[in-house]
């Protein structure tokens, strides 16, 4: 275990002390602070790199896509991890307890993620693609009551002229252009 002031934490993370001493205060790295007896404060080298890389908002690329956090953090921090689908993450959520807090860059991904997510959903209602369940819902029993009338109804628009019919035919094709005209009427209104 490799100790280090924070002074020489400062220069390989390329920050100021003082943006060191904030991160232990803060708890983002203080697990990795080793108290000495004579009272001095060392710094856990390879634990305050991964702390950093995992709690710390990371320096975007710069212009020329180029990273700009310090090598020492790059080493530190784990691989990228794999896709997982909306089930494996609401899954993975669910099996965490309710006091876990997961890494600052994690949530902030996640929060972007989302953000995004209801940016997209937003336009597309904007557009019209997207309608509310609810709209759709009192459509479809509108359309349904609509075709249970127009059906409704044909009995006894033609129950006197089928009173007096004497071949089959005749009544088939009477009921059929019935419910065909009713059909037809749904569809044009």
């Amino acid at each position: 275990m490799a100790e280090i002031t924070k002074s020489e934490l400062a220069r390989l993370l390329d920050v100021s002390p003082s943006a060191v001493g904030k991160a232990i205060r803060t708890g983002r790295i203080a697990e990795a602070v080793v108290m000495k007896a004579n009272g001095r404060e060392m710094i856990n080298k390879e634990l305050a790199l991964t702390l950093w890389a995992r709690n710390t908002l990371q320096k975007p690329p710069s212009a020329d896509g180029t990273s700009r956090q310090p090598a020492a953090v790059a080493m530190a921090q784990p691989a990228a991890p794999a896709a997982v689908s909306p089930k494996q993450l609401q899954a993975y959520i669910k099996s965490l307890p309710e006091d876990h807090i997961p890494a600052l860059n994690d949530s902030r991904a996640r929060r972007e993620h989302y953000q995004a997510e209801k940016a997209r959903l937003e336009a597309l209602h904007g557009r019209g693609e997207l309608v509310p369940t609810d709209d759709v819902r009192r459509e479809a029993s509108r359309l349904a009551r609509q075709v249970r009338d127009r059906l409704l109804i044909i009995p006894s628009r033609i129950a006197a002229m089928l009173a007096t019919m004497q071949d089959q035919e005749e009544v088939r094709q009477l009921v059929q252009g019935e419910i065909e005209m009713a059909l037809k009427g749904l569809a044009d209104a």
